[in-house]
């Protein structure tokens, strides 16, 4: 083997056990615009660089959509459904020392600021 497809290969072989530290339950905690204190529960599940899972709060549960992950970046989506609504929620951020800092995008509300640590 190369030397170079060799440090390629552990590469790819490093980034795959990340992405697979990011599967299981988080706790997201987040400030809504009008200072309400919110939090919800993530649970993970990583095949490669694709990510599954739910998101429940105290609105329900909702299924991720089109979840990746590469490297420490992480992103995904959902729908929240409720009186009538249906309103897209768009998730984007990083993983930095087992901690994810992402920003929640609400329709074309202000992003804000969520972060989510291991545990429920």
């Amino acid at each position: 083997m190369r030397p170079g497809a060799f440090a390629l290969l552990l590469l790819s072989a490093s980034l795959a056990a990340f992405a697979a530290d990011v599967a299981g339950a988080w706790k997201l905690s987040y400030t809504t615009e009008n200072g309400l204190q919110r939090e919800a529960l993530l649970d993970l599940k990583v095949d490669g660089d694709s990510l599954t899972g739910t998101v429940s709060s105290s609105r329900g549960s909702a299924q991720i959509e089109d979840g990746k992950i590469r490297g420490n970046e992480i992103s995904f989506q959902l729908v929240r459904k409720g009186n009538g609504d249906e309103i897209a929620v768009r998730y984007r951020g990083r993983i930095e020392a087992g901690t994810m800092k992402l920003k929640m995008q609400f329709g074309r509300r202000e992003a804000v600021a969520v972060t989510a640590k291991r545990g429920s």
